[in-house]
């Protein structure tokens, strides 16, 4: 470990599957400074791994031996920073064919953290179904037959049992990543999910079942007091301020499902695959769970909010516990598909989390069948796939349907194979007109509906990894559940960006921060609380200009790996069917013209307007 290094644990640990061989390799403090951890940490890892021909190889094959798998923290995980318990996992993803990444909370990013590792740098293949096994600095290569063809709860049990250990962590796949679902996620700590761009279906090409960890080590940090004194104002400052204490209490009570209704009453919230946004969202909503049904709190460790759920239902004379359903979840497997009966749902959500797939791409794939089914749209190619599916039952608001499409994608059986890869290969598959399939870059749109707000139109345009609300949630700006004003990030005519293209780059740069701290985006402390406690971590001096540089160092690295995957300005854009004009709601008549916030954002960033490549003068002014 370098000795100038606080607030890491200075080792990178480089796991070839192939050989089942492990070298460490100490971290830079320069790349450490330059990049923090997390995902930022990750792509320079990947950029400095990849040569030209690599690329090239992955370009035609994603599952190539050489795609970097890396799991990572960063120096304020696990820290007082509020919800600072999180991980980071990253690869070139099956799914879109370029940069892809996920975080996820719990109690596993805590043992990552504690393992003695900074990142585990994943490649090769393993001859058999294995799985790593991290203690005391030491990593082994695990059979993991008796696991293999299970479930992501039953694998996490069963490890446990094995290994004769409740405090270890287990990160794991399903059925789905086995069986390489393009957006097959990775569960830890029961049901929380690593769960866009098919990162589970990396690990499953590389016959990796999972990764259990106990982590012992703790890391040190700069200052372990500056954390409680940031908390103590932050308390005091939001005590009068009534947004800033309701929306963590709402959180509380009913989970991020408190949304629901407010998001239909501001066209946020999509039904019936993006074409309606009027339905009877009092039915899903988390005060209506909470009334029909028991449901327990949880949080990810350091969480002073708390939005995890679990649901109890009945099904087949069984109790289950469901995790959450969230947000997301509800919508994508609900209005989205005309679902209003609140068990199919639930057990919609519970069964992807089995299988492990997620339920954002495996909600719009299945919403877009039946929106094609029901518009008489490539019925003689989607009918040569459908086997024991009756064409007459592909209709909105057929639970029993969505429950075995959920089935058939994770096993990839009949129509479920096609549905497996996504809605642009839908689209390609049953020739359809491509611009139906609500895809940025290959990864489906989440449940946040560009036409309700300009801004999140146009970082869903500009992602690396291509439609994703996380990675700049401009919707909660316009709603005022945050503002950072000293960077732009405000409030304004929420179906137009113009003139606040610098503020959208800037929440992108801010939440790839977040990414590579790592820590939660639900509570958003003020700007300069956000630098004390990155710095009370690690003993660097950033202020706001040289933190926010780290943030757009790590979002153009990232561009410029999915451009030399073949990215370019022509896939900048949203499809023509979520931008198509409706005729009722809240954004009833919205016309989205992007062009020239487009044009604003690309010289803000100091890209090439004709390539979509950062350009050379951007890259050297970065240190890429």
């Amino acid at each position: 470990m370098s000795e100038n290094l606080i607030g890491y644990n200075g080792k990178i640990a480089y796991v070839n599957l192939t050989e089942e061989k492990v070298e460490i390799k100490e971290l830079s403090p320069d790349i450490a400074k330059g990049y923090l951890g997390g995902t930022g940490l990750s792509a320079k890892l990947t950029y400095d791994l990849l040569k030209n021909n690599d690329y090239e190889m992955l370009k035609s094959d994603p599952y190539a031996e050489i795609n970097p798998l890396i799991f990572a923290t960063g120096p304020v995980t696990g820290t007082t920073r509020p919800s600072s318990g999180r991980y980071s996992v990253t690869a070139i993803s099956p799914l879109t064919g370029i940069w892809g990444e996920g975080t996820s909370g719990g109690y596993f990013p805590i043992s990552l953290r504690n393992s003695g590792f900074d990142a585990i740098v994943i490649t090769g293949k393993a001859k058999n179904p294995t799985y790593l096994y991290i203690h005391d600095e030491t990593i082994e290569f695990k059979d993991a037959s008796s696991i293999w063809g299970k479930d992501t709860y039953e694998s996490q049990s069963i490890l446990k049992s094995q290994l004769n250990n409740d405090k270890i962590r287990i990160a794991t796949i399903g059925i789905a990543g086995e069986n390489l679902v393009k957006y097959a996620g990775i569960f830890n700590d029961e049901g929380r999910a690593i769960g866009r761009s098919g990162m589970g279906a990396i690990m499953g090409s590389k016959n990796l079942k999972a990764i259990a960890i106990h982590g012992t080590k703790r890391v040190q940090i700069a200052d372990p007091t500056v954390g409680k004194e940031l908390l103590k104002e932050e308390e005091d400052m939001f005590r009068n301020d009534l947004l800033k204490t309701l929306v963590p209490f709402l959180f509380t009570l009913y989970g991020t499902n408190c949304y629901l209704d407010m998001g239909m009453a501001l066209g946020d919230a999509p039904g019936y695959y993006f074409t309606r946004n009027e339905f009877f969202a009092d039915k899903l909503t988390g005060k209506t769970l909470r009334e029909e049904y028991p449901v327990l709190d949880y949080g990810c460790a350091g969480c002073t909010m708390r939005c995890g759920k679990t649901t109890i239902i009945e099904n087949d004379g069984k109790e289950i516990k469901v995790d959450g359903p969230e947000y997301e979840s509800v919508t994508a497997l609900g209005p989205l598909v005309g679902v209003f009966d609140s068990k199919s749902v639930i057990l919609s959500n519970h069964m992807c989390n089995v299988y492990g797939f997620d339920t954002i791409s495996g909600g719009v794939s299945i919403a877009f069948l039946i929106y094609l089914v029901e518009n008489n749209l490539g019925i003689e190619q989607i009918s040569k796939f459908l086997e024991d599916i009756n064409i007459g039952d592909i209709k909105w608001g057929n639970g029993d349907l969505v429950l075995k499409l959920i089935e058939k994608i994770a096993k990839r059986e009949g129509i479920g194979n096609i549905l497996a890869d996504g809605v642009r290969v839908m689209a390609k598959e049953f020739g359809v007109d491509p611009e139906l399939a609500a895809h940025v870059k290959g990864l489906e749109i989440p449940m946040h509906d560009p036409r309700a707000f300009a801004g999140q139109a146009l970082s869903y345009m500009t992602c690396y990894m291509g439609a994703n609300h996380v990675k700049c949630d401009w919707y909660g700006a316009e709603l005022m559940l945050f503002k950072f004003p000293k960077i732009r990030v405000k409030p304004g005519d929420r179906v137009s960006i113009k003139g606040r293209e610098k503020g959208v780059a800037s929440l992108q740069d801010l939440r790839a921060i977040d990414d590579s701290a790592t820590n939660c985006n639900f509570l958003n402390p003020p700007l300069d609380h956000i630098i004390q406690y990155v710095n009370a971590a690690t003993g660097f001096d950033y202020n706001k200009k040289s933190l926010m540089l780290v943030g757009e160092r790590i979002n153009n690295l990232k561009r410029l790996i999915s451009c030399k995957l073949g990215i370019t300005r022509e896939d900048d854009k949203l499809p023509k069917h979520n931008l198509a004009e409706l005729n009722s709601g809240k954004t009833e008549g919205v016309k989205l013209d992007m062009e020239g916030s487009l044009e604003t954002y690309y010289k803000v960033r100091g890209w090439d307007w004709e390539t979509g490549w950062p350009t050379k003068e951007k890259l050297e002014e970065l240190n890429i």
